[in-house]
């Protein structure tokens, strides 16, 4: 659904705001909307002998909405991400936020295995928010006529960018023993993920690219999480069976300079950094205009997305690139 817009200063002015500092950014094309961001639902999993709290934040009208289903980083929550969901909720999107096994330290792993034991699960943990959407609403009453189930996103953080990935396509083999971890998930039109999944020890550097869908990812120089901060030594490295072989046009890069893992504490848990309001600023803008993109075909939002015209709106800091 790529689409080459010619940027016409008029065109998309009434898209972009101006803060009180100058700073432009992409609003989207619908709201800002109130919204719910306290919805919950509890779904019985009786295959894993468990039930999933999951927390639902929704426009408080109209609809039905794009869906996004967001996978959280390791040991965090559905709690841990307001500043980036609630934006998009603002702007016209329903999000459902899986509370994964790792949740709140629920799961502490010993050995490399329990951790993948724990990403299988949150691989199936997406499709089943999917499979279980009537359950939600039914718990959830306002949420009736909100979901748009044709139009489906998966959304995540550092270890939740692998979850992301494999849940719209991408394949990865395990080279000491040919173990490939997959899903035959179909049902997410794309993938939004806020860290580089390639910056985790047992993930190559390209791995974003390895998705079958559009693709948006967020990533900086200091952009090191749990899994991936250097003090641990990884004994393989995942290899990506599913790298397209060309540019496909659809892969979205935005570069952040000196951006992290956590926005400097904004997002997922506390670190002893200086907040970058700016960064989680110009994602959540960068990553709206993607999603709008590819959910209502916004000329707006193919526009935001032109390299040139972030690049020089934010004075060369951020620095999109598509592949």
């Amino acid at each position: 659904m790529k689409k080459l817009i010619v940027i016409i200063g008029l065109s998309i002015s009434f898209q972009l705001q101006t803060n009180e500092d100058n700073k432009i950014y992409y609003e989207g094309v619908v709201g800002p909307l109130e919204i719910i961001s306290n919805g919950t639902a509890e779904l019985a999993m009786p295959l894993d002998n468990r039930e999933m709290l999951v927390r639902v934040i929704y426009p408080n009208q109209g609809g039905p909405y794009p869906i996004i289903v967001f996978s959280h980083g390791t040991f965090s929550s559905g709690e841990k991400y307001n500043l980036v969901v609630e934006f998009w909720a603002k702007r016209g999107y329903v999000i459902i936020l899986p509370n994964h096994l790792d949740a709140n330290y629920g799961v502490i792993p010993s050995k490399s295995e329990d951790m993948i034991d724990i990403m299988h699960s949150r691989i199936s943990d997406m499709s089943f928010v999917l499979d279980n959407l009537d359950d939600i609403v039914r718990q959830n009453p306002n949420l009736e006529g909100k979901l748009n189930e044709d139009l489906v996103i998966a959304a995540g953080h550092s270890i939740g960018t692998q979850v992301v990935l494999v849940n719209t396509g991408q394949k990865f083999r395990n080279p000491t023993n040919s173990y490939i971890t997959e899903s035959n998930e179909e049902r997410f039109i794309a993938g939004v993920m806020l860290s580089d999944p390639g910056k985790m020890a047992m993930m190559p550097d390209d791995a974003w690219k390895g998705s079958k869908t559009p693709t948006f990812l967020s990533t900086g120089p200091e952009d090191y999480g749990l899994m991936g901060d250097g003090r641990r030594e990884a004994e393989y490295q995942n290899e990506i069976l599913t790298l397209p072989k060309k540019l496909t046009g659809d892969k979205y890069l935005l570069m952040i300079d000196r951006g992290d893992h956590y926005f400097g504490g904004l997002i997922h848990r506390e670190v002893d950094k200086m907040p970058d309001y700016d960064g989680l600023e110009i994602f959540n803008a960068a990553s709206l205009a993607f999603m709008d993109a590819y959910t209502r075909d916004a000329e707006s939002a193919w526009s935001f997305l032109d390299p040139g015209f972030i690049r020089s709106a934010t004075n060369g800091r951020f620095i999109l690139t598509i592949e």
